[in-house]
């Protein structure tokens, strides 16, 4: 989802909408019921949104440890619902009767609900299928993505000028070695050659063999996907999940997971 220059993640925009409808339930609330719920919805907000990211900090514990600062790297995405629900709930007992706490806790439900129908209906591309489109490789090798529909393969849509793209290119180009039953390509935008290859000659990046030139931008407009970078995960033709936005290793990892029996 674009809303001016931000791409934002389906997750991210329908969270933004439920938390402006929790909002206004609070305002409600405020006036016809107790003067705590309007602070209750802020700390609603906070505890889920710490809880969500302590859940998926914790599960990756052994690569976070090794560079902490990364725990802060909440752009990349790597939320736990489950963590988000508990915490959300939890809150509940910051309003002093039980009856209150009932209130909030059909609040929660409500709110949760909404978010989660916005989320269904945003985040599913027009395809889920690899495209039958062939695309040149900076080798002037012509590749046709519908030939791997028996294979695992992940489709980064990037260009050079996305400073999100930029960031994530080292670690996916050690993704492909970390995986190599998975089958990378990166998906250029609308960039000629020289430009792709001055790129990744200046970032030493060794990826020549596995980037596709899109002039037209036709795997965007297959798919309906807005903005750099969107990462797309197949498993025998079926697209098992996508990601918008800047990816970390471990989201990367979890999604790959989802392509393997």
């Amino acid at each position: 989802m674009v809303i001016g220059p931000f791409l934002l993640p389906p997750m991210v925009f329908a969270s933004l909408i439920g938390l402006i409808l929790l909002m206004l339930i609070g305002s409600l609330l405020k006036r016809r019921v107790d003067p705590r719920f309007d602070s209750w919805v802020g700390v609603v907000a906070v505890m889920a949104f710490i809880g969500a990211r302590l859940g998926f900090v914790f599960r990756h514990w052994e690569t976070y440890q090794l560079e902490p600062l990364r725990i802060l790297y909440i752009w990349q995405g790597g939320f736990e619902l489950s963590w988000a629900i508990v915490a959300a709930v939890l809150s509940i007992f910051f309003l002093k009767t039980w009856q209150h706490r009932a209130i909030a806790g059909v609040t929660l439900a409500v709110v949760g609900s909404i978010i989660l129908l916005i989320f269904s209906q945003i985040s599913k591309p027009a395809a889920e299928s690899l495209p039958n489109i062939s695309l040149e490789t900076l080798n002037n090798e012509t590749i046709n993505l519908s030939d791997y529909t028996n294979d695992n393969v992940v489709i980064n849509i990037w260009a050079s000028w996305c400073g999100p793209c930029r960031r994530e290119m080292p670690m996916l180009e050690q993704a492909v070695k970390d995986y190599p039953d998975i089958k990378f390509y990166f998906v250029n935008q609308g960039e000629s050659d020289q430009v792709v290859n001055n790129y990744l000659q200046n970032e030493s990046l060794e990826m020549q063999d596995l980037v596709l030139l899109d002039p037209t931008q036709s795997i965007p407009q297959f798919y309906e996907t807005l903005g750099t970078p969107v990462t797309l995960f197949f498993s025998k033709n079926q697209l098992k999940a996508q990601h918008v936005g800047e990816i970390s290793a471990e989201l990367l990892s979890d999604r790959i997971k989802l392509l393997k029996p």
